[in-house]
């Protein structure tokens, strides 16, 4: 027994967490594709007729979820292209990822456009694998059920840091909550800090402050927060172009255009 928790502790090495994303055609909406890499593996939800691609079909209920795995530089359907981003840090090995796979699939075994979707495999995934511990910023109410759930418990004292494929990142956060449906999102975070070098893909340096922060994102149309932050920092990271001085800026990409201030700011449009 002694010697068995031996092995698995020094098996369990550190390894980065990644998600990828693609923009989808235009069908009933505007959307990216979601995957995750783990250890230079890609996880996603498989496409239509074989294609790993969150395809918009006229009878999202009818497929069947199942997930693709695929390795090299970007996942199979193309997710991660531009390099993907770093949101975490995993210890889990490469047995207990297939085993949690089984049982997502279980528990969600038909896809649902607007809940049982790529994103909602990604986030989950992402959870996981983290323990809650991740930086991804991303609109994600269609990445969730209708039942609302609480992500993680606030005053949790977490971080992460990693350097990987010329991006430098340190992430701490001190709580963060989140309550999502399909149309809403309401989320709450204290006392989060990033700082972040990236030399490619995209370029840049940042410093994230957040004192306090209470956001929200109806659909993918528009979204506000307030609360009070230092944020500052410029380039290009995670798909959009990025410009703030002391919480001062805005940034325009794939996750819209968005205005900030140090005590609040708004966007519009993002692509989920």
């Amino acid at each position: 027994h002694y010697f068995i928790q031996s092995n698995l502790r020094m098996a369990r090495k550190s390894r980065r967490v990644k998600l990828g994303r693609k923009m989808m055609p235009p069908g009933f909406i505007i959307a990216h594709h979601w995957a995750v890499n783990v250890g230079g593996i890609w996880y996603e939800i498989a496409g239509l007729e074989g294609d790993s691609s969150d395809f918009l079909s006229s009878s999202p209920s009818m497929k069947v979820n199942r997930i693709s795995k695929s390795d090299g530089y970007a996942a199979k359907s193309g997710a991660g292209s531009y390099g993907g981003e770093i949101v975490g840090v995993t210890t889990k090995l490469d047995w207990e990822i297939n085993s949690w796979i089984e049982e997502w699939l279980r528990k969600t075994p038909q896809y649902n456009i607007f809940a049982e979707n790529c994103q909602k495999f990604a986030y989950d995934m992402i959870h996981w694998l983290t323990d809650g511990v991740f930086k991804c910023e991303h609109t994600t109410h269609s990445a969730s059920s209708a039942e609302q759930q609480l992500s993680r418990n606030f005053f949790d004292n977490d971080g992460f840091k990693v350097a990987d494929e010329g991006n430098a990142i340190a992430f701490y956060s001190l709580g963060k909550g989140r309550i999502s449906t399909p149309l809403l999102e309401v989320t709450a975070e204290v006392g989060q800090a990033t700082a972040q070098a990236v030399a490619g893909p995209g370029a840049g340096l940042f410093l994230d402050v957040k004192v306090c922060e209470a956001a929200f994102n109806v659909g993918n149309l528009i979204g506000g927060h307030v609360g009070l932050n230092y944020n500052t920092g410029i380039g290009i990271r995670n798909g959009n172009a990025e410009c703030h001085a002391l919480g001062y800026g805005g940034k325009v990409g794939a996750d819209g255009i968005e205005i900030n201030t140090p005590f609040g700011g708004m966007h519009f449009c993002s692509i989920m």
